[in-house]
């Protein structure tokens, strides 16, 4: 009896894994995530340092050469280790391309030219924009999923909750890209949700944290999630959450610069 219903749970889960619709990206997104921890008493040196560069991020923008650029305070959780991140920053780019040609990017002539200073001026805030911080975490992340309303348009306040996640088998990405995705969507179409994406962690520099493949990030909306799942989708749910292992607790952030 136990064995037949152990083969029935295993046909069961190679059925449903059929269901799933192959996701392809033509031109991946890449996000370069930087989890900056501030000396302490630096807050407000650090803020006057970031909206000196607002205005270069906006230019950059404005040339097609960067698709976003934000800054976000964030907000208690339990920290992963002994210097939690009181900002993050995330340059983001329509693709792999647009990200390795911004390496080439002369940030001091557009400084100098958006702010109406001399080159010279320029260069050494450029060169003091690390000043203020005690230690910088960098991660690359391509985006692998989003969903969003339709008239998503983020302002400074906004609160967005980071959830980060360690795959276990080769199954996940495609449960959250066809799965979970499917129940954010739903989400979104009745007001309880504003915008979900899912993205993974390709590159992180040699003192980033190591504990998590995956990122995602929820923003919530104004209405009760009374979305219901029917038995097929349920048992999806299920066997996408055994895929993977959530860092409980990882906290949120508030929005305060944005440029696109």
């Amino acid at each position: 009896m136990l064995r037949s219903g152990i083969k029935n749970y295993i046909i069961m889960k190679k059925l449903l894994l059929i269901l799933f619709i192959p996701f392809i990206v033509n031109a991946q997104q890449i996000s370069v995530m930087d989890a900056v921890v501030l000396k302490e008493g630096s807050d407000a040196e650090y803020m006057e340092i970031e909206e000196f560069w607002s205005k270069i991020h906006a230019d950059i923008i404005s040339q097609g050469k960067k698709m976003q650029w934000s800054i976000w305070k964030t907000l208690p959780g339990d920290p992963l280790g002994e210097k939690p991140a009181d900002y993050m920053i995330f340059n983001s780019y329509e693709s792999q391309e647009q990200y390795d040609a911004s390496q080439d990017i002369d940030y001091a002539a557009i400084a100098q030219r958006v702010h109406g200073i001399s080159r010279k001026k320029a260069q050494k805030m450029i060169d003091s924009s690390f000043d203020p911080r005690d230690a910088t975490r960098s991660y690359t992340l391509s985006i692998q999923a989003q969903a969003a309303v339709a008239d998503f348009n983020p302002t400074p306040g906004l609160i967005c909750s980071i959830s980060l996640m360690q795959e276990k088998n080769d199954d996940y990405e495609s449960f959250e890209k066809e799965v979970f995705k499917d129940q954010f969507q739903k989400a979104i179409d009745i007001g309880a949700q504003t915008f979900w994406g899912f993205t993974r962690v390709e590159e992180r520099s040699e003192n980033a944290y190591t504990q998590f493949s995956h990122i995602c990030f929820n923003i919530g909306g104004e209405n009760e999630n009374t979305v219901e799942n029917d038995f097929k989708t349920q048992k999806l749910v299920d066997l996408g959450m055994q895929s993977r292992e959530m860092i409980p607790n990882t906290g949120s952030m508030e929005l305060i610069l944005f440029e696109n």
